[in-house]
């Protein structure tokens, strides 16, 4: 699986790839806690999700 995290920082854009939903969302909660703004995750079909929609796409829980 291919996922791409990207941010925006004072009118700059930073992309990072990521081959696990976990790693994905790491990163993009890293990226926010660092500060960047418009943080989104996108899949390989072009959807991108928001900060509300990581935890509820990229968090599995325990069955």
């Amino acid at each position: 699986m291919q996922l791409i995290v990207t941010a925006q920082k004072g009118g700059r854009v930073v992309s990072f790839q990521r081959r696990s939903p976990g790693g994905a969302l790491e990163k993009a909660l890293q990226l926010q806690k660092d500060g960047l703004d418009q943080v989104v995750i996108t899949d390989i079909t072009g959807r991108a999700y928001g900060p509300n929609d990581f935890a509820a796409c990229f968090v599995r829980t325990g069955m």
